[in-house]
């Protein structure tokens, strides 16, 4: 803000705190420009999505990133814990800007080398975006780095992660998700009262003793648990239960609908039902599980008790008609 002085009588007989509140207030106008940040969402870091780098061996990053403006690049460090003990200091950075700078958006799928240097063990895993209007943002994950000698007897992954939508009137098969969480039908793209949800989740690399949940959590909650016990059933709606054990060859999970007879589906939840399909007892889906509308995580989550390795997998829909 300029200001015009004009050197007349009246002016020079100004309060001179009124003449610190005018500066003051042009001060404020900078100073409360607010700027838009950039988001990340729909992050796998690993093969699988688990968390794993090998030395000397490709790795595996995907990312959705949303601009505030418009994207500069985003950068990938790899930096050793405070806590943590390691062969040696070693550390990692590579930024992206190639197909993604200057856009709204972007899909990252990219693949780098962990170098054949590195040290081994529990690191943080930092993703930043930043923003050509000077913001950005950091997520912070974890990922072990180790040799190919060391990799786990069990990796459990999800290889199939899909919803049909069961209408009112039992007409069922339209509008799915399928692995890449988007619905076959772009234009209806929500779940509404009365309906039901019909998933179809398997599990890869199954051995021993492990539990999967297929959970419903308000998004309003910010909850997405990684393993089952993170899970708070307080804000979390079971749509199935799955255990197995004594599992002694590396298997899938597979199930049987006995409602359906389908090898691949679960079973059945209503939008608006009283109970959940937790088992052996259901929970009853009232207080702050209660059913309303809005944006809801739809999710599934499993560990490996045995080997205690998990793994999970989270989209996003609407519900309606409440």
């Amino acid at each position: 803000m300029t200001l015009k002085l004009k050197y007349n009588f009246q002016f020079l007989l100004l309060p001179s705190f009124f003449l610190i509140l005018i500066f003051a207030a042009c001060s404020n106008d900078k100073e409360d420009v607010i700027l838009p940040i950039p988001s990340i969402s729909e992050v796998e870091i690993g093969l699988h999505h688990n968390q794993i780098g090998v030395l000397d061996e490709d790795f595996h990053f995907n990312a959705e990133v949303l601009a505030g403006d418009l994207l500069e690049n985003v950068q990938i460090n790899i930096v050793q814990k405070a806590d943590e003990t390691y062969s040696h200091d070693w550390s990692f950075e590579i930024v992206f800007t190639e197909r993604i700078e200057g856009l709204k958006n972007a899909s990252l799928h990219r693949h780098f080398d962990i170098p054949a240097d590195a040290a081994k063990g529990i690191y943080d895993f930092i993703i930043t975006a930043n923003d050509q209007n000077g913001t950005s943002l950091e997520e912070i994950g974890e990922i072990t780095l180790i040799d190919a000698d060391d990799y786990p007897e069990v990796n459990p992954y999800v290889s199939v992660f899909g919803i049909d939508k069961i209408d009112v009137d039992g007409t069922s098969g339209f509008n799915s998700f399928y692995n890449n969480g988007e619905f076959k039908n772009s234009e209806e793209t929500f779940f509404s009262k009365d309906e039901s949800i019909w998933s179809a989740m398997q599990i890869g690399s199954v051995k021993g003793d492990g539990i999967m949940y297929g959970l419903l959590i308000k998004k309003s909650y910010n909850h997405k648990p990684e393993t089952i016990e993170a899970i708070d059933f307080s804000k979390a709606i079971v749509t199935e239960y799955i255990e197995h054990s004594a599992e002694e060859e590396e298997v899938f999970i597979l199930k049987n609908n006995r409602d359906t007879g389908h090898w691949l589906y679960g079973p059945i939840l209503k939008i608006g039902a009283e109970e959940d399909n937790n088992l052996p007892d259901s929970y009853a889906i009232t207080d702050g599980k209660a059913w309303e509308n809005g944006t809801y995580y739809y999710g599934v989550v499993y560990t490996n008790i045995t080997y205690n390795r998990s793994t999970f997998k989270y989209i996003e829909f609407e519900i309606n008609g409440f």
